[in-house]
């Protein structure tokens, strides 16, 4: 019988052997460690681990259903290379001064793919959610977008108008993501 590949398992398998370790380095340091540089480090190193695999959780889910594979095969991909960065990045493999964009920008687009994964698990029952779904998911990639353009140019934009935009956008985010499994049940 042929065994075909379970990405999500492997996540879900990542994700809980981080949590563990991670919970166990914690409860280590702050029992009996001195929040010396190695412990930290060890400790963000199992946290980043059980962070990526939660995204790539999410992403491998929509995978696993075979819908909107592209996006979801975008996810994971990023997540796994988010993951490789984040940790060069913790031990200093790469400068910090040299690489922040870059992780805010994974770290962007890791969460971004898993949220709208998530959200394109839901079957849509009426167009009325059907619309709000993908309205929903074009927020999401709105308020991706806005973040990454304000690291991209550091923040330092002295125009507010890039915040109050994406603080719209935000909040139609939040509001889609409450609503569109609601009104799908309703």
């Amino acid at each position: 019988m042929e065994q075909k590949f379970n990405f999500k398992k492997i996540f879900l398998i990542t994700m809980i052997i981080s949590l563990s370790v991670s919970a166990l380095i914690g409860i280590f340091v702050f029992l009996f460690g001195g929040f010396e540089e190695m412990e930290i480090r060890i400790l963000i190193t199992t946290l980043a681990i059980g962070a990526y695999s939660l995204t790539g959780l999410c992403c491998s889910a929509l995978y696993e259903k075979r819908k909107f594979t592209l996006l979801a095969l975008f996810g994971m991909v990023i997540s796994v290379i988010g993951f490789f960065y984040t940790v060069l990045v913790i031990w200093r493999v790469i400068g910090i001064d040299d690489s922040w964009k870059a992780l805010m920008i994974f770290i962007i687009l890791a969460v971004s793919s898993a949220h709208s994964s998530l959200l394109l698990l839901i079957k849509p029952k009426k167009a009325l959610v059907y619309g709000a779904l993908s309205a929903t998911v074009i927020f999401i990639l709105i308020v991706a977008l806005i973040m990454i353009a304000l690291v991209l140019i550091e923040f330092s934009g002295q125009n507010e108008f890039y915040y109050r935009v994406l603080g719209v956008f935000a909040i139609l985010d939040v509001l889609g993501t409450i609503l569109v499994p609601i009104l799908n049940k309703v």
